[in-house]
């Protein structure tokens, strides 16, 4: 699993700095969903359904499932990708890039990005 970008989209002030996170099915299977639950078969990518994606914020005490490509698309941004590069950071287990043991509740990331924003 890995991070090659940050959310610079509009969110919470309480989200911090928010990761894209990838893994594949067999890790999404084998980590996310006994972290996460149900939730976490949620998390598609839409153009390959070999990758997952999550977005990881609140310094690594949240996991939020990619719920709908408009998170993606840069649709509540103004047609501009919410999405910008950063370090890469791979991972063998998804324990090194959050807190398990500080985990808050998992919820959708449309939800928790646009609380309070229209299209």
């Amino acid at each position: 699993m890995q991070i090659q970008k940050r959310w610079t989209g509009k969110k919470p002030d309480f989200a911090g700095e928010v990761y894209l996170l990838e893994c594949t099915q067999a890790e999404m299977f084998e980590q996310m969903y006994p972290l996460i639950g149900q939730l976490a078969l949620h998390a598609t990518s839409g153009r390959d359904v070999d990758m997952r994606l999550y977005f990881i914020c609140e310094d690594g005490r949240r996991i939020l499932p990619v719920d709908r490509p408009s998170v993606m698309s840069g649709a509540f941004n103004g047609g501009v990708s919410p999405l910008e590069p950063c370090e890469p950071v791979s991972a063998e287990r998804i324990e090194e890039l959050v807190n398990a043991a500080e985990l808050l509740a998992p919820v959708e990331a449309g939800d928790y990005l646009f609380r309070g924003i229209t299209k």
